[in-house]
């Protein structure tokens, strides 16, 4: 209880408190009419209630008191640059104040200012300091809710070397700074807060791990939504973060956090942006949709992933990799309605690109400079170009769905030592595979079917590639090997396409393939024509296939059509090491 001064009026003055409560009231009709004497007669665990009024006061708490405001008393200051209030002591509750005017403009410091472990802040109205709002420093387990804490000229909260606390239900808008910034802190909880209209970003971590950000509202603030620089082992889940004037999300040097459905949208610049080996970071189940530029961006960052995505109607790409960008796994995601490419690569290697959905963009995949990547089981539909690669090596599009796409349905261009296994390559607008001054690529056992110009073309110079195993049908050309040298074309089936299943206008091999309309016999029953195939190309030029398939038979490992005994394994060169291989 309050300590008993000796003069008689004092104990008149606590005999009149009801309900082991204290009452201070700037009138003079309660215990005291300044809050720091009733703090400075209080033992811990008493609860002063301060009336409605203006207190011109700093205050100092020391003890482990309860302070409740009634009726929204307003401390203002004494014209000091204090902070308006500092708690020193453990288990402060500070309940139902208005506090503006502070002339304390610190950096670790601020209006309401708690320097030891416990405090609990709810629902106090703090504004218009000359520096932060609310600041928590070098302490921990702290509560701060259903606060509104608007229009300080740094930040609204800032939390330095503060750990395990909860910033939970507060409205915290208008600041000048960042609305909530932690910084060195740990197991911090930000949840179900409106961060709004600050002149920097959102929510900023700096050198921080290891906290929750968690179904706030994040909007309308003038840099990134949320910020984490250096800081890792975070999980940023479920909230809605729109309207920033930068990004949505930017993690810069940051790794190991976790981004999970979160709604992402209308940022003036990237929805998501990982940068500066921002590393081993989880992205999943987010909807990114209507950012100016694009969805996701990652440049510089290694061994990410990007899964189960809603990515959708940003101004550029859906998702970009950048800046050698390497060994991130990108998968299960709907990226869709973009205006330039759903996915792209440029200068980034060694990723694995999985099972997405690609539709309604310009193009759906844009592939440059980059090697050593892994396409696999994607669906690309609905774009201008399907999958486009340009200066590529070692890639390999397996077990895609690759159709309707109003161009060329896979386009390889200066690309080498590339890979097009067990891909359907159907109904695109111009050639199912278009490979353009490129070498030693193998197209093997696709299903390239219903395309508008060319099942597979080869142009500038493109030199030995392998095209094995293929079905190539109901094209309105087969394949056609405009200029290039050394190619080998073995065991594919050419049938029902329109103009013609076959052209090469010279210098190529052409071997064991099944062509549909092949008028040759087998008189001896060895399942190859007994005459060869006549390949016709430009200005008379005519080649041949010296061992036509008679019907388009499949071997048992179902890799291809089967190989006669009646054909050496000479007559193909040295495909069969590479498929073997491969």
């Amino acid at each position: 209880m309050f300590r008993c001064p000796a003069s008689l009026a004092m104990i008149l003055i606590l005999a009149s408190a009801g309900s082991g409560a204290v009452f201070v009231d700037d009138d003079g009709s309660g215990n005291f009419t300044t809050i720091q004497e009733a703090i400075n007669a209080s033992e811990i665990g008493d609860v002063i209630v301060v009336r409605g009024g203006t207190y011109s006061e700093n205050l100092v708490v020391d003890r482990s008191i309860v302070l409740k405001g009634e009726n929204g008393p307003v401390v203002n200051g004494s014209g000091l640059s204090t902070p308006l209030i500092t708690i020193t002591s453990e288990n402060v509750t500070l309940e139902g104040f208005t506090f503006t005017g502070c002339l304390n403009d610190g950096f670790d410091s601020g209006a309401v200012l708690v320097l030891a472990d416990g405090s609990r802040i709810l629902s106090n109205s703090i504004s218009s300091s000359s520096g932060n709002g609310l600041c928590l420093r070098d302490s921990g387990d702290h509560l701060v809710s259903g606060n509104l804490i608007r229009d300080n000229r740094r930040g609204g909260v800032c939390v330095i070397r503060a750990n395990s606390s909860q910033v939970m239900g507060n409205r915290i808008i208008h600041n000048v700074g960042s609305g909530v910034a932690l910084e060195s802190s740990e197991n911090d909880e930000l949840v179900q807060n409106e961060v709004g209209e600050n002149g920097e970003g959102g929510v900023r971590l700096a050198g921080s791990k290891s906290n929750d950000v968690v179904l706030n509202e994040i909007r309308l603030n003038a840099e990134d939504g949320v910020y984490l620089l250096d800081s890792s082992n975070n999980i940023l889940v479920e909230n809605e973060i729109h309207d920033s004037r930068l990004n949505g999300i930017n993690l810069y040097r940051s790794g190991n956090n976790f981004v999970l459905n979160n709604v992402i949208r209308n940022s003036g610049e990237d929805g998501l942006l990982v940068i500066g080996l921002s590393n081993d970071n989880t992205v999943a189940g987010n909807i990114v949709h209507s950012n100016d530029i694009n969805g996701i961006s990652v440049y510089g960052s290694y061994f990410s992933s990007f899964s189960n995505n809603e990515i959708f109607q940003n101004g550029y790409n859906g998702i970009t990799l950048r800046d050698n960008s390497s060994s991130i796994m990108v998968s299960d995601n709907d990226i869709y309605g973009n205006t330039m490419y759903g996915l792209s690569l440029d200068g980034s290697d060694t990723n694995v690109i999985r099972n997405n959905d690609l539709y309604d963009n310009q193009n759906g995949i844009i592939m440059v400079r980059s090697s050593d990547n892994v396409l696999e089981f994607n669906e690309v539909y609905n774009n201008r170009f399907g999958l486009s690669m340009e200066f590529v090596e070692n890639v390999v599009v397996s077990g895609s769905d690759v159709h309707n796409n109003t161009d060329h349905g896979i386009q390889l261009k200066d690309s080498h030592r590339s890979k097009l296994w067990g891909n359907d390559i159907r109904d695109n607008g111009a050639d199912g595979v278009h490979i353009s001054g490129s070498e030693n690529v193998v197209v093997y056992r696709n299903m390239i079917s219903n395309n508008d110009e060319y099942g597979v073309q080869l142009l500038d110079l493109s030199f030995q590639n392998l095209l094995i195993y293929n079905t190539i049908q109901h094209n309105d050309g087969g394949a056609y090997v405009y200029e290039g040298k050394m190619n080998l074309f073995f065991s594919n089936i050419f049938t029902d396409n329109e103009n013609f299943n076959v052209r090469d206008n010279s210098g190529n091999k052409w071997t064991g393939n099944f062509y549909g309309d092949y008028s040759g016999r087998d008189l001896d029953g060895n399942l190859l024509g007994d005459v060869s195939y006549v390949i016709r190309g430009r200005r008379g030029v005519v080649s041949f296939d010296p061992n036509p398939m008679m019907v388009p038979i499949w071997s048992e490992e179902g890799r291809g059509l089967q190989m006669p005994e009646a054909m050496n394994a000479s007559d193909i060169g040295d495909s069969a090491v590479i498929i073997n291989g491969a």
